[in-house]
């Protein structure tokens, strides 16, 4: 599975592969790869990680969406991940942004609305989520491609929209 991080201004794509015997290995573009373990030691949030054989103490603190506060080996990061599908859809909300004048946000494909994060006459910035969108059991979020003032919301919660369904309006 493709996963793109962000952590601080560095961002990177890592590929996790799983062989059959459960063995997983991290690769990155540039063709560096470690063998790791992840394994839950203590309640929800302290793990162990080895990385080529070597342990490393892992407290993971889950925050909004795709951000998390780590501490490894007691070093603090704030950490950001997207799975390949929400970098895509991500991408093509960016994609499609524009400097001033109405945007309207669309559907990327069939779901259902699980959360609309705002309502009318908020002010959200670039990148804030927005709505969640569920589609073949998997949350992805819409996140707003500029600054803006939502004018509409043409969903609720809840409800099943169609691919290309305006979703809400941002002036």
């Amino acid at each position: 599975m493709i996963y793109y991080c962000k952590a601080g201004d560095q961002e990177f794509k890592l590929e996790l592969i799983t062989d059959s015997t459960g063995n997983t290995t991290v690769k990155l573009p540039d063709g560096r790869e470690w063998a790791v373990d992840f394994t839950r030691v203590i309640g929800n949030k302290h793990y162990s990680m080895l990385v080529d054989n070597k342990s490393h103490v892992v407290y993971m603190n889950t925050r909004e969406g795709a951000d998390y506060q780590v501490s490894i080996d007691g070093q603090p990061y704030s950490i950001s991940v997207e799975t390949e599908r929400q970098h895509r859809f991500a991408g093509l909300t960016q994609a499609s942004a524009i400097d001033s004048g109405e945007i309207k946000i669309k559907a990327p494909m069939p779901g259902l609305v699980t959360i609309i994060g705002v309502k009318p006459g908020d002010q959200v910035e670039q990148g804030q989520r927005i709505i969640v969108l569920e589609a073949m059991k998997m949350e992805n979020e819409l996140k707003a491609p500029r600054q803006g003032v939502i004018k509409e919301i043409m969903v609720s919660a809840g409800q099943t929209v169609e691919q290309n369904k305006v979703l809400l309006i941002l002036e």
